[in-house]
């Protein structure tokens, strides 16, 4: 009974740590990005052409990764102007690598508003590299984000480190982002009750995408 006790308190002790390490490096995470938007003056830029506004793992404070999604406002922003905007971004030394897709008129994707989409690989100390998702929508008004605003409402302290620690696994497994993104981990934590990677695993499997083990 007492190596029972004992094996349970350490168990929670290594739980109680690990999460501590996972909260510190998500904070940590947060600053070196704000660091890099200043540094590049991305926002300032992007704010030529319309209403900017950061969303994702950077301000809900989920990251486990160098990632920062910027979304932009433009109404009828033409390829021409966004790259004129996107230039001294694209030419910076730093930035190692660039992808553009163009996602409007005969190009838009199914369930997706028109916009222009740039990914950014920003390198200063190797191997640290981040990457920046910047998406200029192109429909009138202000783009809406009601899955983003709806995350930030119903997260706790409770279920940011459920899925920090789910994140944490599923990151470095080579179908995150490709089949399995991190909204459905959000969906899975946050509106099915899933607590653990093996209920994680449970859910993709009914939605007949790969689990850990065939990712």
């Amino acid at each position: 009974m007492q190596d029972d006790m004992l094996s349970t308190n350490s168990r929670e002790l290594q739980q109680s740590e690990y999460d501590e390490q996972l909260l510190q490096r998500q904070k940590r995470l947060q600053t070196e990005a704000q660091q890099i938007l200043e540094e590049l003056k991305v926002v300032e830029k992007l704010s030529q052409v319309g209403q900017v506004r950061q969303t994702g793992s950077t301000t809900l404070g989920l990251m486990v990764w160098r990632d920062i999604d910027l979304q932009v406002s433009s109404p009828g922003l033409s390829a021409e102007r966004a790259f004129t905007i996107m230039q001294p971004l694209l030419s910076h030394p730093y930035i190692k690598q660039v992808r553009y897709l163009h996602q409007s008129e005969h190009f838009k994707v199914e369930g997706l508003d028109e916009r222009h989409f740039f990914m950014l690989f920003y390198q200063f100390h190797e191997p640290v590299e981040w990457k920046l998702d910047i998406s200029f929508w192109l429909g009138e008004g202000i783009h809406p984000e009601p899955l983003h605003e709806a995350i930030e409402q119903q997260l706790t302290h409770e279920t940011r480190l459920l899925i920090l620690r789910i994140k944490d696994v599923w990151y470095q497994l080579p179908a995150y982002r490709n089949t399995v993104a991190s909204t459905d981990i959000y969906d899975a934590v946050l509106q099915h009750g899933v607590r653990t990677l093996d209920d994680f695993d449970q859910y993709l499997s009914q939605r007949g995408k790969p689990t850990r083990h065939h990712s």
